[in-house]
């Protein structure tokens, strides 16, 4: 069989990963139309359907997935190999997508120190909430999951695993001196996410007290926005290890009870392509994180060897 066409292959890959067409247009800055007619047009030359359709919603047939699979594999050697004959490799963007709330608390106050062994590496950052699905090219990525909702070419290591313990600030907590053990939280306003709602419930459960009523939760889009409403003093939230420290160590927030952790079993996760070798912006970025993680030495200077 002649190979099938390969703009209608790359605009598969995206339908495929994101098992929409509107979202997958918007990516590739076409109208969901030229995405349905470059789709049929590949199941056409395979004489297969690629998709189950049923209305505006879009998924994967069996073969669909197969063949996907393949052509993620396929998609991500080409880039490699084109990345590594070209000249210009080691001076591209590394491409950080991920979570926005491990860049804006985590990775963002880190960034100078990265500068410093790195000054010559251009970074750019995309930030995303925990729902939008990976894109089609990244040098990195940075999200929570379990271990892990792998894609085919890819590698997932764990950064820090997901543990929460209440926090709030300060002043609020002047302003509930009786906030002593979990049961008198029942009048406090707990802050929250709409994927993380569950989370107070479970570490209710860990404590043994009473889960605090619906009514009392004040829910945000985003951890980041939750996380900052604690800062101004709306309430209290679920503190992630790993990531609450430094606003104790300033003073601005305060752990309530230190005994009592909720071990959630996900954690952010590092992803990365499966390539050998792999750019140095990669090699280096990865060493850097584990010295800023505490991880075994990696000689972030000497970082030059493949994943």
């Amino acid at each position: 069989m002649r190979l099938p066409p390969l703009n209608a292959v790359r605009i598969f890959e995206a339908a495929g990963r994101l098992e929409n067409f509107s979202k997958a247009a918007a990516e590739l800055s076409l109208t969901p139309g030229a995405v349905s007619r470059q789709v049929r047009k590949l199941e056409d030359h395979l004489g297969i359907r690629l998709f189950r359709r049923a209305g505006t919603e879009v998924h994967l047939t069996d073969k669909g997935r197969a063949y996907h699979e393949t052509v993620e594999d396929a998609l991500s050697r080409l880039e490699a190999g084109t990345q590594r004959i070209s000249a210009e490799g080691d001076s591209q963007p590394l491409h950080i997508w991920g979570s926005r709330f491990f860049i804006r608390l985590w990775l963002i106050p880190r960034l100078p120190d990265f500068h410093q062994y790195f000054p010559d590496q251009e970074v750019l950052i995309t930030s995303a909430l925990p729902t939008d699905p990976m894109p089609g090219s990244f040098d990195v990525a940075i999200r929570i999951g379990s271990d892990m909702d792998r894609r085919t070419g890819y590698r997932a290591e764990l950064l820090i695993p997901r543990a929460l313990t209440p926090v709030c600030s300060p002043a609020y907590l002047k302003a509930n001196p009786n906030l002593t053990r979990p049961q008198d939280m029942e009048h406090m306003v707990l802050l929250q996410t709409p994927l993380g709602a569950d989370d107070w419930n479970r570490w209710y459960a860990v404590t043994g007290a009473p889960p605090v009523p619906l009514p009392h939760r004040m829910t945000f889009t985003s951890s980041d926005m939750a996380y900052s409403a604690a800062l101004d003093g709306v309430g209290i939230v679920l503190g992630r290890r790993g990531f609450f420290e430094t606003d104790v160590q300033k003073g601005t927030l305060v752990t309530l009870f230190d005994d009592d952790w909720y071990e959630a079993g996900d954690g952010f996760f590092l992803i990365y392509r499966d390539l050998h070798p792999a750019p140095r912006r990669i090699t280096r970025f990865r060493a850097w994180l584990r010295n800023q993680l505490d991880r075994p030495p990696a000689d972030i200077d000497a970082a030059e060897t493949p994943l």
